[in-house]
């Protein structure tokens, strides 16, 4: 093939100008006109993907720039409710930053980068808004770790928020998902718990203040004892929300906490009265419902008056 395109080049070269006019033109009207015309589909199939390719970047980007604007509204929030939360406890605290790692063991400690030239010392609690992280487990110049509940170790003197029930609180040392939970052992077995209660740390062993979310009940735990009951709590702190913290220094731990927190117990409080009316409510409800469709099935069962008994219609 390449030969005889040679060839006929070399022909066409020698034929006179009119001839090789007419046979160009004869070539762009049959040859080339199908070429020419591929030619035109590929340039606009080749614009068609470079547009399609520039508006997935610009959707990407602008998806990317809504989840860092999610993420940072987030923050701000968790800011100010930090910001807000050491108004409230007015003094007596060390803000910090946790850092996590990426370790074997590391979802259950924490890095702040606060230590004892700020005045951070072993076994002070670690805060969050939401309520309680964790302990300071040891204590350098510039950082310290600490331990947060999902630790092995870690325990707390627990009570219900209107102080009717006490227990110890362990991390649920479950498979899967549930091992981020906690369990409230030893509760009198008298004390019955409703879904929804909220737990607070008792206050006592020195470590822990007084009134300071742990979590809430989620459901009761089949025990083989019979003089105490345990519960599953949903923690109050998830340990990987945790980036902003504060360490309550022992002093202001003695001293009293629990206002600080005060709103998020009547709040959760309120939740649980307001659950357990809706539940009556509705039992009320249903209640009604049945003696009605009770008494319209009774009513449809009585025989109705035959109409020849009636005064005035003759037999």
């Amino acid at each position: 093939m390449l030969v005889a395109c040679v060839l006929l080049s070399l022909v066409a070269l020698v034929l006179p100008a009119n001839v090789r006019s007419s046979v160009a033109g004869a070539l762009r009207g049959t040859v080339a006109v199908p070429l020419a015309s591929l030619q035109e589909r590929a340039e606009v199939s080749r614009r068609a993907v470079l547009a399609y390719d520039a508006s997935v970047r610009v959707a990407d980007s602008i998806r990317l720039r809504a989840s860092q604007a999610d993420v940072a509204a987030a923050e701000n929030e968790r800011l100010r409710r930090l910001l807000g939360l050491g108004a409230a406890l007015k003094w007596g605290f060390v803000p910090a930053e946790a850092l996590h790692g990426r370790g074997l063991g590391d979802d259950f400690m924490l890095t702040l980068t606060v230590g004892r030239n700020e005045g951070v010392e072993p076994f002070s609690a670690v805060v969050a808004p939401e309520g309680l992280v964790g302990m300071i487990q040891t204590v350098d110049a510039r950082s310290s770790v600490a331990i947060v509940w999902p630790h092995p170790d870690f325990r707390v003197s627990a009570m219900s928020a209107d102080g009717t029930a006490f227990g110890i609180v362990y991390p649920h040392l479950g498979v899967g998902a549930t091992r981020f939970l906690l369990e409230l052992r030893g509760v009198a077995f008298r004390n019955a718990l409703r879904p929804g209660t909220l737990i607070v740390s008792a206050g006592l062993g020195g470590v822990y203040p007084r009134g300071l979310p742990v979590g809430t009940v989620l459901s009761e735990l089949e025990t083989a004892e019979g003089w105490a009951r345990n519960y599953l709590l949903r923690p109050a702190v998830r340990p990987a929300d945790a980036t902003a913290v504060m360490v309550v220094q022992p002093r202001r731990a003695k001293e009293g906490v629990s206002a600080a927190w005060q709103a998020a117990v009547d709040s959760a409080l309120r939740l649980v009265v307001s659950a357990g009316d809706s539940l009556a409510q509705r039992r009320a409800d249903s209640l009604a419902t049945a003696e009605r469709q009770r008494l319209d099935s009774l009513q449809a069962l009585r025989p109705r008056p035959d109409s020849s008994d009636s005064p005035g219609v003759a037999p």
